[in-house]
């Protein structure tokens, strides 16, 4: 991995993190964290694919580390923790292979459109795995489920 992808990597997570944190809303004093706990999710993500991991497992562990931080960041600022989250797992969500399963469909190939579908909802799982994992390690209302 070169450093000059990575850079090019985080710039695009952060335009995309904070794109969609301006479009929910998100007050401006907040958009540089979404956009640090978007882009470190992101490469979590990204080096684990280049290094030649399973997608699910990439996307399982770049949602784990947006979890994880944006739970950090959220008791930070005494905010609800879907502020950082939601909008840090964004460059995690399977368009393409949701999109190729209409492309598939639409040209036919019913085999083509249901592998790519499942592809889509297992990468979808993994996200929300990951985010579950993050919120059972530290949500203390779920410290009875820990015992």
């Amino acid at each position: 991995m070169h450093l000059e992808t990575l850079l090019l990597q985080g710039f695009m997570a952060l335009l995309a993190t904070t794109g969609f944190a301006v479009l929910f809303n998100v007050p401006p004093r907040l958009l540089v964290p979404c956009g640090a706990v978007g882009i470190g999710g992101h490469l979590v993500r990204y080096s684990l694919l280049q290094s030649g991991a399973a997608p699910t497992l990439a996307a399982y562990a770049g949602a784990l580390f947006v979890g994880l931080v944006g739970y950090a960041i959220s008791t930070r600022y005494k905010l609800p923790r879907l502020v950082f989250t939601v909008t840090g797992i964004i460059t995690m969500i399977p368009g393409i292979p949701a999109y190729e399963v209409l492309l598939y469909f639409y040209k036919g190939d019913l085999n083509g459109g249901l592998a790519a579908g499942v592809h889509a909802t297992l990468i979808t799982g993994a996200v929300a795995a990951g985010l579950s994992t993050a919120r059972l390690l530290t949500d203390p209302d779920l410290r009875h489920l820990r015992s």
